[in-house]
C-alpha cells in the first residue's frame, strides 16, 4: 500500500492516479526524469556535503513550487500529503 498509493483509492481517483496523460506522470516524465544530476556534482564532494534527497528530487520540487505559486510551507505539505503531487516529483 506505501510503495502503491493508488491502492488505497476508489475507482475513480485510482484512474485519475494511473492516467499516464494526467499532469503528475507527465511532469515525471518530461521534468523530473529528464533532469541531469551529472551537471550538479561539482558542486559536493564525494565524502560530505552531498543532499539526503537525490538532485532530480529537489530541482523538480523548485519547479513545482515556481510553476504553481507555492510558499515553501504550502510545498512542503502538498508533498506530505498530496498523492498527485507526490507522485510527480519522485524519479522512476
Amino acid at each position: 500500500m506505501w510503495k502503491d498509493p493508488s491502492l488505497g483509492m476508489g475507482r475513480r481517483s485510482s484512474e485519475i492516479f494511473g492516467d499516464g496523460e494526467g499532469w503528475h506522470n507527465r511532469f515525471r516524465r518530461e521534468a523530473t526524469n529528464r533532469i541531469d544530476e551529472d551537471i550538479f556534482k561539482p558542486l559536493f564532494s564525494d565524502g560530505t556535503g552531498a543532499p539526503n534527497a537525490p538532485i532530480r528530487i529537489l530541482v523538480a520540487m523548485m519547479a513545482l513550487k515556481e510553476g504553481m505559486g507555492m510558499s515553501d510551507e504550502q510545498l512542503y505539505e502538498q508533498a506530505r500529503f498530496n498523492a498527485l503531487v507526490r507522485s510527480g516529483k519522485q524519479a522512476e
